[in-house]
């Protein structure tokens, strides 16, 4: 405890508000700080959300499996009103913090009912994301990456990790928002996490299509895509990591294979499994954040 104590003191408290952000995110596959509006897809796991979630008929906890593992577990929470057709439960309970309205099925055997105290979370779910976000920014660029320059070609991210860790700063307009992208290819080199810092407040993914290692369990689990200035992202291609964007409105035509943190959602493509588990060191106290969830462990049930 004295060791973990003198790890506070030296991380102060940007730190301490990274270390907590670290563990919200590894806590839930979506979190959306305001409105969450939803044209029937599914959310594979457990999700968050700070305003309102609206929508036709979606699927919450879809493969949090099996369901009786979750019997007791909030698996959907909402912090303003639930308005939808039909909610389909496949695991756990929905607490939400104003009214409902629609169909409420629970597949999974668990049950809904009002909670109003979720609208006091919604500012340490914020600055626990903002914090991470910021953190994030502030790490020193590693590693690589190769874009077309006038021609088209391959966006390419080379990884260079030091203490397995690889870090990227890149600018949307050359890795997104061009027309110039044929595919987007990851070459891992032993790294244990990547994050990748995107400038840029418009991000628009509608050119290309992430290949190779970007596919695989890695890649889903592993990388942290930072859009720490981002207001507005618009994905209209399979995207593969865990996306961080609390400032930011996300629409997404296509699946998303990994966690979202965004501040409000369109969603009209799936979010998928799995969960983020990289481990993100802080500057000198290499390993400090494996044990963010002893100081943080902020459970929503």
């Amino acid at each position: 405890m004295k060791k973990m104590m003198r790890w506070c003191a030296a991380l102060g408290v940007a730190g301490l508000a990274s270390m907590s952000g670290a563990s919200v995110v590894t806590q839930w596959n979506l979190i959306v700080l305001g409105n969450l509006n939803n044209s029937s897809q599914d959310i594979e796991g457990n999700a968050w959300v700070g305003g309102n979630f609206t929508g036709g008929s979606p699927t919450v906890a879809k493969n949090l499996t099996p369901a009786s593992n979750f019997l007791g577990q909030t698996t959907l929470a909402v912090a303003g009103n639930v308005s939808v057709g039909n909610l389909n439960m496949q695991a756990g309970n929905l607490r939400y913090g104003g009214s409902f309205s629609g169909n409420f099925n629970a597949n999974g055997g668990g049950n809904r009912a009002q909670q109003a105290s979720l609208v006091s979370q919604v500012a340490g779910f914020a600055a626990d994301l903002n914090g991470l976000s910021g953190f994030y920014k502030n790490l020193a660029a590693n590693s690589t990456v190769t874009a077309p320059n006038g021609q088209p070609g391959a966006v390419t991210y080379n990884a260079n990790p030091v203490n397995g860790l690889a870090v990227f700063n890149v600018a949307a307009n050359s890795v997104f928002n061009s027309n110039l992208i044929q595919q987007i290819n990851l070459n891992i080199n032993g790294a244990s996490a990547i994050v990748i810092n995107v400038s840029g407040t418009t991000v628009n993914f509608t050119n290309g299509n992430m290949v190779g290692s970007w596919t695989s369990a890695f890649a889903r689990s592993k990388v942290i895509w930072n859009f720490h200035e981002a207001t507005n992202i618009f994905l209209d291609r399979n995207f593969n990591g865990a996306i961080l964007a609390p400032k930011a409105h996300l629409r997404n035509t296509t699946a998303i294979d990994g966690s979202v943190f965004v501040n409000t959602m369109q969603q009209d493509g799936e979010v998928h499994l799995p969960m983020f588990t990289g481990i993100i060191p802080a500057p000198g106290t290499l390993g400090a954040l494996a044990v963010a969830g002893l100081f943080a462990a902020r459970r929503r049930r």
